[in-house]
């Protein structure tokens, strides 16, 4: 089956679309990428972002549409209200030719792991009006999950609540990851609880943890594209990044990938 990747690049290979390929690969599918930015990165950190014209990325979408059509398509960084608003028109366009279904998973990327904010307000707008109605599922972490809510998530019973708030932003299921340290504080497992910190709690001492949300986001778009849309298959794509992190290697100075 054939998975779209619309995502920023990481020149240092770890994050974006080349993780998002990696993941699809491994998941026995074929990734196609349109490319939202491009990075100037290794471990450390960013340099340089350079954002190329929305009529680019248009051009990008329509030519694999016009011969590689997907079964899933996975959205992550887009960096402006441009580049929403074209991912945005052409999920409308798809939704409107009533073929068959095309999974759409949203990796809202606006806020890095480490709490580094990736996009400005104007474009987390877009994305929530242009691209979120579309979305089957958004796998927000913690800190965009908070930035959407405007507010602080400080036990797991506020997860629940905002995952259950973050549905009204239009999108069909949500997943907030980056949670584990609220589930590990709570004196009880909740049904946020996949049994994850229970079965790798290693795996969370590892630093090497770069790219795990894009991996994880391609990981469940692929799943979909291969038919498995019950809970239990999207349980086991993190499981799959969990088992990424626990055998993940430094490569730089810096947090190795997944």
């Amino acid at each position: 089956p054939i998975v779209y990747t619309i995502a920023g690049s990481d020149s240092g290979g770890g994050a974006g679309i080349q993780a998002d390929i990696h993941a699809i690969h491994a998941m026995g599918c074929h990734g196609c990428s349109a490319i939202t930015c491009l990075t100037a990165q290794n471990s450390k950190g960013v340099t340089d972002i350079n954002v190329p014209p929305a009529a680019f990325l248009k051009k990008q979408l329509d030519s694999l549409r016009d011969d590689l059509s997907p079964r899933a398509i996975k959205i992550g960084m887009l960096g402006t209200r441009e580049l929403a608003q074209v991912v945005g028109d052409m999920l409308k366009e798809i939704l409107q030719e009533k073929k068959s279904k095309v999974w759409i998973v949203v990796d809202p990327v606006m806020i890095s792991t480490s709490g580094s904010k990736l996009l400005d307000d104007d474009a987390v707008e877009a994305m929530i009006e242009h691209i979120f109605p579309f979305a089957d599922i958004i796998t927000p972490n913690k800190f965009e999950a908070e930035a959407l809510l405007r507010r602080k998530l400080k036990s797991p019973s506020d997860v629940e609540i905002g995952a259950r708030e973050l549905l009204k932003l239009g999108c069909r299921s949500v997943l907030i990851k980056g949670g584990h340290t609220l589930l590990e504080e709570s004196s009880s497992s909740s049904d946020l609880d996949s049994g994850d910190s229970d079965s790798h709690p290693q795996s969370w001492d590892s630093p090497n943890t770069h790219g795990t949300g894009c991996t994880l986001s391609s990981a469940i778009a692929s799943a979909l594209a291969l038919g498995e849309d019950n809970r239990s298959n999207i349980d086991g794509t993190k499981t799959y990044v969990s088992a990424g992190i626990q055998r993940s290697v430094q490569l730089g100075s810096g947090p190795g990938p997944v």
